[in-house]
């Protein structure tokens, strides 16, 4: 290892950050030097900015953000239609809207439910705000993760998953820095993922304290409903298909997001990839796997007999892997990154790598777990449970190859 390059790396970014930190104190201090009287309410006693905020501009500089500038992505329509018929935050939607519309004119504030990508799914405003959030994309189908819009309350939640406030002036897009903004992330407690996030935002010339707090409550009640819509779907189920799954030896009786209702003959996990018709999946301890479509959800069951468990990952052109369970064979086309992710992880055996480890063999430091995460994500939705998590490693009894390019 390098160990003179890698200390000087580690001084240039120590002096980025200072430099980042000095820049928002004095924008900071900008603000008071104007006169505003609600200085005291923008910013607590002997304010410094957040290492979490510091190190968003950081990787805002990188990824080539500039500050003058505040795109976000839009998707269209049907793409929206899409994710608000998939969010798990579908159900709790229009009594969290009720919640907010109450007071809706008289909150001086914006409110907005986003998917676990950043993207806006529902939101409305105080008529008051209403152009100016419309001109600063604080709109449905707006992007607001880091990668789109850099330092917003909806990326430092998707980052760091807890209740947050960003200030204006440590907002990255300058066209942002009239704006307090409050978010908490909405968790999922049957998956562990983070289902959304719950935003509000309004002029600094209104901030309001309480509004993390209002963040945080609807947060927990959006929580709560998807909590129970799980039970309420995994008990439908397991009246429904408790007959069908009875007639196999062992097999799983799974929702369509891939939530375990029931087992018989195998200790099940609490989750698998999403089945689809036709399609066979591994599964750990029971192997290879076709689903079949029952109503309301699956029974998955193996589609042979079980045998030692065998992944070939070909790099030769578009890489692919194939898996062997005995009899049965797959092939699943994957992306060269998660080609390059399984190897990693096939080298650190049972012990496998945490988001930060595998942040900084992917990109060279840790500043991209957030990416990494994203990564594993669609990795595993290709793969399904021959990758394991906490931390990310390949599944017991599961033996890589690989067939070189």
């Amino acid at each position: 290892m390098n160990w003179a390059a890698t200390v000087q790396q580690a001084a240039e970014i120590t002096t980025d950050l200072a430099d980042i930190r000095a820049s928002i104190i004095s924008e900071s201090l900008g603000a008071d030097a104007v006169g505003s009287t609600q200085t005291a309410h923008r910013y607590p006693d002997n304010y410094t900015p957040p290492t979490s905020v510091l190190e968003s501009w950081l990787r805002a500089r990188t990824r080539g953000h500039q500050r003058d500038t505040h795109q976000p992505e839009l998707v269209n329509a049907d793409e929206l239609d899409r994710r608000r018929e998939q969010s798990s935050l579908r159900h709790a939607s229009t009594a969290a809207r009720a919640i907010v519309e109450a007071s809706a004119d008289e909150s001086e504030l914006v409110f907005g439910m986003f998917d676990a990508d950043g993207v806006m799914l529902w939101g409305q405003a105080d008529s008051r705000l209403r152009d100016a959030a419309h001109g600063l994309h604080i709109t449905e189908g707006a992007r607001w993760d880091e990668e789109s819009a850099a330092t917003t309350v909806v990326g430092q939640v998707l980052a760091d998953p807890r209740p947050q406030r960003v200030y204006p002036a440590e907002h990255y897009a300058k066209a942002l820095g009239d704006w307090y903004c409050t978010g908490a992330p909405v968790l999922d407690r049957v998956t562990g993922d983070v289902a959304g996030v719950i935003a509000f935002g309004g002029q600094m010339n209104a901030v309001q304290p309480a509004t993390l707090m209002l963040a945080a409550s609807v947060a927990e009640f959006c929580a709560r409903d998807v909590s129970d819509e799980h039970q309420r779907r995994l008990s439908t189920l397991r009246e429904v298909g408790g007959k069908t799954l009875s007639a196999f030896k062992a097999a799983l009786l799974v929702d369509d997001d891939g939530l375990v209702a029931d087992s018989r003959g195998v200790i099940a996990p609490t989750r698998i990839a999403p089945p689809s018709d036709g399609e066979l999946r591994f599964v750990t301890g029971l192997g290879v796997c076709v689903a079949e479509r029952i109503v309301g959800g699956w029974v998955v069951r193996p589609a042979g007999p079980p045998g030692p468990i065998l992944i070939e990952l070909d790099l030769r052109g578009e890489p692919s892997i194939h898996v062997t369970d005995g009899p049965d064979h797959i092939t699943i086309v994957i992306t060269r990154r998660h080609a390059q992710i399984l190897l990693l992880l096939s080298d650190a055996g049972r012990a496998g790598l945490t988001s930060a480890e595998l942040s900084k063999m992917l990109f060279g430091d840790a500043t991209h777990e957030v990416s990494v995460r994203s990564e594993m994500s669609r990795l595993r939705r290709a793969v399904g449970t021959l990758v394991a998590s906490r931390p990310y490693r390949l599944a017991t009894d599961v033996t890589l190859t690989v067939v070189p390019d």
